[in-house]
C-alpha cells in the first residue's frame, strides 16, 4: 500500500471515502470488494481519532435486551464476525461477569433468561471461525467463584454472577487498517494526510473535489461520481456540505482510562456506577450505567465517562480534572482497587454523536449509526455518515453498498484479491523465532516483514529489544502502510504507547532510524519525539 497522489488525482471514481477511521475503512473495503472504483483519504492518519479509543471489545449486543431490539444485536453479531475474520490475529474471545443481586433485574433468572436469549439471538456466532475464535455460551457461576475474580465484593444479596463473552480487538487501531489493506488489495487507492478542502460539480457530472496534500502542501483534484462523508466529529464541517432538515449535531466526549493495575485477572468485569442514569430508551431500566474493567496487554482499560462537548475535534484535550474525576468514580464502585492518579497510564478519548438536552450524568448518545442523503441538487450523490458504534460499522458499510447499487450500479465485477507476491520459503533459526511474535501484531504481513529482514545488512536486527520492535518492522511500516511520523508507529501500527508511556531510548532510537529514512535532521526528530510525549499530558510519570 503506497500512498500515490498523482494515481488518486488522475483516475476517475465511483465512490470516494472521506475519512479514515472505522466506518471509512469499512466502507472503501465493502465499496472495493462489490465491484466500485475507490477511493479514501484521511486528513492525518487512518484510525487516529474516535474510531481509536474505545473499550476495545467487539460486542455482541446483549445490552440491547433492555431496549428488546432483536434487530440491532444481529447487527453488531454480523459485523463482529466480519471483522473476526478479517483480522483474526488481532481478537481473542473475551469472557465477561457481572454480579447478581437479589430477585430483580440483577437477580439470576432474570439473567439467565437473558443469557438463553443472546445465544439463541446469537446462533450463527461462530460460523466459519476458527476453533481458538469460538464464542461459548453464557452462563451464571456461584458466590464463590464470583468473589474469586471479584475479591472483597458487597456480598449482601450476592448470589453469583452471569458470565458472557464478548470479543476482545487487542489493536483495534490496526483492524481499522486492516480494512483499509484489504480494499487496497482489492483494487482500492488510499492516502493519508490528505484533506479535502472543497467540492464543484463539473460538466462531466462528476463530484471535483480538492483537496490538499498536507505532506508537500500542494493541491490537487479527485474525481468522482459519489461522495461518503465519513468524517466522524467533522462530520459539519467536512467539505461544508450542508443541508438545513439535518439539526445542529450535539457531541459527548467518551473517556476510558488504562491503570497498570491489573485489578480483575483474565475477566471483563461489569459493575454499577455511583450515580443515577436513566436510558430513556430502555424498556428495562437498570437506573445506573455499567463500567467495564477490562484486562488489556497486561493493564486495566476501564470506562466509559461521557460529557458533553463543544470542543472542535481538532483541539480535543482531556483535563486533569476529567480523569481524577473518572478515578474518584472507580473507587466508589470498587474501593478495593485503591485507584491513584499515578496508576492511569493512558487514556483514551473521543467525540460521540448525543442528543436531546443533556442532564449531568445522563447523556443520552445516538443509539445507532446511520447516513442521509444531500438531497440539494448539487449535492444529491454526496451520502453523510453519522457513525456511533465501533462494532457495527461494518453493517452501515453494507446498507451504503444496497443503497449505491440501486443509483448506479458496480460496472466492474467484484474486485479479486491480488494474490501476496510475499514468499518466505525456508526459515532460519532466528526467523522461526521471530515468525511467531511478527504473526501476532501482523497475521500474514509477518511474511513481507522476514523479506525486509533478509535483505538487510546490519547484524544488529533491533531497534529496541525490550519493545521487541525490529528495524525490518520499521522499514516495512514505512514502505507498505504509509507511516509518515513517528506518532504513525507509536500509536497506529505497533501500539507501542497505547497502554502507557514509552521508554525514551526507544523514541530517541526509533527517531534516528526513521530519520535516515525519511530524510528527517535533528531539530525534526525531537519534534517528533515531543509530539509522542505530548500525548501522555496531564498524566504524571516518574523520570528514569
Amino acid at each position: 500500500m503506497t500512498r500515490d497522489i498523482k494515481k488518486l488525482s488522475s483516475d476517475i471514481f465511483d465512490v470516494l471515502v472521506i475519512g479514515g477511521g472505522v466506518h471509512g475503512a469499512t466502507i472503501a473495503y465493502h465499496t472495493a470488494t462489490s465491484g466500485y472504483r475507490t477511493a479514501i483519504i484521511e486528513k492525518n492518519d487512518f484510525c487516529g481519532a474516535t474510531s481509536a479509543n474505545s473499550l476495545k471489545i467487539l460486542h455482541g449486543g446483549l445490552r440491547y435486551l433492555q431496549h428488546l431490539n432483536i434487530k440491532r444485536m444481529r447487527h453488531s453479531i454480523t459485523a463482529r464476525r466480519e471483522m473476526m475474520h478479517l483480522a483474526p490475529y488481532l481478537v481473542e474471545p473475551l469472557p465477561c461477569m457481572m454480579p447478581l443481586y437479589g430477585k430483580g433485574l440483577r437477580g439470576k433468572k432474570v439473567m439467565q433468561g437473558a443469557l438463553f436469549l443472546n445465544d439463541c439471538i446469537s446462533w450463527d456466532r461462530n460460523h466459519d471461525l476458527p476453533a481458538g475464535l469460538h464464542i461459548p455460551k453464557g452462563h451464571i457461576v456461584s458466590k464463590k467463584k464470583c468473589l474469586e475474580v471479584i475479591p472483597d465484593l458487597e456480598t449482601e444479596n450476592l448470589h453469583g454472577a452471569s458470565v458472557w463473552y464478548d470479543v476482545l480487538a487487542v489493536n483495534t487501531e490496526r483492524v481499522v487498517l486492516e480494512y483499509v489493506l484489504q480494499s487496497v488489495n482489492h483494487g482500492a487507492l488510499a492516502a493519508n494526510y490528505v484533506e479535502a478542502t472543497g467540492i464543484e460539480k463539473g460538466a462531466d457530472e462528476l463530484y471535483h473535489v480538492t483537496v490538499l496534500d498536507k505532506l508537500s502542501q500542494q493541491k490537487h483534484l479527485i474525481k468522482t461520481r459519489f461522495i461518503v462523508n465519513a468524517a466522524g466529529p467533522w462530520l459539519e464541517d467536512c467539505l461544508h456540505v450542508h443541508q438545513e432538515s439535518v439539526k445542529k449535531q450535539k457531541w459527548a466526549l467518551a473517556l476510558n482510562v488504562v491503570s497498570r493495575k491489573k485489578i480483575f485477572a483474565d475477566f471483563a468485569v461489569a459493575l454499577e456506577g455511583q450515580r443515577k442514569y436513566e436510558d430513556k430508551d430502555a424498556l428495562i431500566r437498570r437506573g445506573k450505567r455499567l463500567y467495564f474493567f477490562v484486562p488489556w496487554r497486561g493493564h486495566t482499560m476501564i470506562g466509559t465517562n461521557y460529557e458533553e462537548s463543544s470542543m472542535s475535534p481538532d483541539c480535543l484535550q482531556v483535563k486533569r480534572e476529567m480523569i481524577q474525576d473518572m478515578v474518584d468514580e472507580i473507587n466508589a464502585i470498587y474501593p478495593p482497587a485503591q485507584l491513584k492518579y499515578e496508576d492511569i497510564s493512558f487514556f483514551h478519548a473521543g467525540l460521540l454523536p448525543m442528543r436531546g438536552k443533556s442532564e449531568e450524568s445522563n447523556i443520552q448518545l445516538e443509539k445507532s449509526s446511520t447516513f442521509f442523503e444531500h438531497k440539494e441538487s448539487n449535492f444529491s450523490r454526496v451520502l453523510s455518515v453519522k457513525g456511533v458504534k465501533y462494532t457495527t460499522a461494518p453493517h452501515i458499510a453494507h446498507e451504503i453498498v444496497c443503497f449505491l447499487k440501486k443509483q448506479y450500479p458496480p460496472l466492474l465485477s467484484k474486485q479479486r484479491q491480488k494474490e501476496s507476491s510475499s514468499h518466505a520459503g525456508q526459515y532460519n533459526a532466528n526467523e522461526s523465532a521471530l515468525q511467531g511474535m511478527l504473526e501476532k501484531k501482523y497475521g500474514q504481513r509477518a511474511l513481507q516483514i522476514l523479506q525486509f529482514l533478509r535483505a538487510e545488512q546490519d547484524d544488529d536486527i533491533w531497534i529496541d529489544k525490550d519493545a521487541q520492535l525490529l528495524k525490518a518492522e520499521v522499514n516495512y511500516l514505512i514502505s507498505e502502510e504509509m507511516v509518515c511520523t513517528l506518532s504513525d508507529i507509536i500509536f497506529r501500527r505497533t501500539g507501542l504507547g497505547t497502554a502507557d508511556r514509552p521508554e525514551r531510548k526507544l523514541l530517541v532510537n526509533l527517531s534516528d532510524f526513521m530519520g535516515k529514512i525519511l530524510g528527517w535532521d535533528e531539530a525534526r526528530k525531537e519534534e517528533e519525539r515531543e509530539e509522542v510525549l505530548h500525548r501522555y499530558s496531564p498524566l504524571v510519570y516518574k523520570e528514569a
